[in-house]
């Protein structure tokens, strides 16, 4: 089995699922072509580090207790990985993000530290080395298009010729940028999408490359292959902000996420929402493997079977850091519920009030999918629903908001990717 995961990845910018401004993707599309594509996938959380952890463990960020970036998972916490090794699987985890949270369950375990061409060769290199008698667990995570954009290399030029503004694939200039709440004209507008799409072309590139290999080496035949993205990008669309750890929004939640296998998964598509808690449910079911009885998530077999299947489907929903801040998407309709009024401490330097957030929020998405219009005062009833189904799904569910110390180091270190370390 094969996991990709691609840090910053929009699925609105993918042609797979709809994107036709520019070929952003030519290969990851013909690999999600052939398996079932969830179009409405949701992250649950807009940060690396417990989303990914989400995808590990189908629980939620409150259950697995990886909060925020910087935190470890808790020793005693069952992961993919470790269900699997204990099942006889090889392990290999190669990842250029999320490097120091306490992954245990892998036999092989590299850091690149934002560098994909570094982890392509080092998953290449221990999946040309697996004995062909063992099934194998291949984790590999890419930095891809995350903020400064700077995987693009210079093809942003190319994209948008002759821009001559302010944005540039530099950490300080957007940070600068973001920080002094510039308004961006349409033009700079323009080149962010191009540095945005340049990033997303440069991953691309780098999963041609993988697959490639992997297809040179044999490892593709009869292999159950999950690609994602553990969250998105706000790219300006609220609260004048590039970035995505600070959000709530559909532009940072909403995921692509495709399951395929030759000769056991057919294709198709999926409207229903489905939450990424549910990815390794998914998985042990498809491997019959046994799940945990503490799994959060469901298992998405019944849609890789159907996938036109009718009806509304299940809500989804997000956690937000060790606060209240929750939110759910059910039939159409997104509440943000923040009943503490928390307003966000999540970019380094930014003054009180950078990224707002109301006590309540309500969007029609049918009408407003990009989330402009708060329509939380004229649809009590709506609100008291979907706030009804919030209290539902977690006061049931065992799980710890116990806030972690993280080391200076590490700090400094999420620090210089535009994180505030919890």
């Amino acid at each position: 089995m094969i996991v990709l995961s691609i840090d910053t990845l929009r699925a609105d910018r993918l042609g797979a699922f709809g994107y036709t401004a520019r070929p952003t993707s030519p290969n990851l599309d013909r690999l999600a072509a052939g398996g079932v594509r969830f179009r409405s996938a949701m992250a649950q959380r807009a940060a690396t580090w417990p989303s990914l952890a989400t995808v590990l463990s189908g629980l939620y960020p409150s259950g697995h207790g990886v909060l925020g970036n910087g935190y470890s998972f808790p020793p005693d916490v069952e992961t993919l990985p470790k269900i699997l090794h204990t099942a006889g699987y090889q392990t290999g985890a190669f990842v250029s993000n999320m490097c120091s949270a306490g992954h245990a369950g892998w036999d092989a375990f590299r850091c690149t530290s934002s560098n994909d061409a570094r982890a392509n060769r080092a998953a290449l290199e221990w999946a040309t080395s697996l004995d062909a008698a063992r099934p194998f667990l291949l984790w590999v995570h890419y930095f891809g298009p995350h903020p400064p954009y700077f995987n693009g290399g210079d093809q942003a030029s190319g994209l948008d010729p002759g821009y001559a503004g302010p944005l540039a694939p530099k950490k300080n200039v957007l940070d600068s940028i973001m920080l002094e709440r510039n308004a961006l004209s349409p033009a700079d507008l323009q080149h962010l999408d191009a540095l945005y799409d340049a990033a997303v072309m440069g991953t691309d590139r780098r999963v041609a490359e993988l697959f490639g290999a992997l297809e040179t080496a044999g490892k593709l035949a009869n292999t159950v292959v999950v690609v994602l993205a553990d969250h998105g990008e706000e790219l300006y669309e609220h609260n004048r902000y590039f970035y995505h750890s600070c959000s709530v929004y559909q532009s940072t939640l909403h995921v692509p996420l495709w399951i395929s296998a030759p000769g056991l998964i057919g294709a198709g598509d999926v409207a229903q929402p489905v939450e990424l808690v549910d990815v390794t449910p998914t998985l042990l079911d498809l491997l019959g493997v046994r799940s945990p009885s503490t799994l959060q998530g469901t298992s998405l077999v019944p849609y890789l079977e159907r996938p036109e299947s009718s009806g509304a489907g299940k809500p989804a929903y997000s956690e937000y850091d060790v606060s209240q801040v929750r939110t759910v998407l059910a039939d159409g309709w997104k509440l943000v519920d923040n009943p503490e009024n928390l307003a966000p401490d999540c970019v380094p330097g930014a003054p009180p009030g950078f990224y707002p957030i109301a006590r309540t929020e309500l969007y029609d998405l049918a009408k407003d999918p990009r989330e402009q219009h708060n329509v939380a005062a004229e649809q009590p009833a709506k609100v008291a629903e979907l706030r009804s189904m919030l209290a539902k799904r977690f006061a049931g569910l065992a799980g710890s908001r116990q806030q972690q110390t993280i080391p200076k180091g590490l700090s400094d270190e999420l620090k210089s990717l535009g994180y505030v370390a919890n």
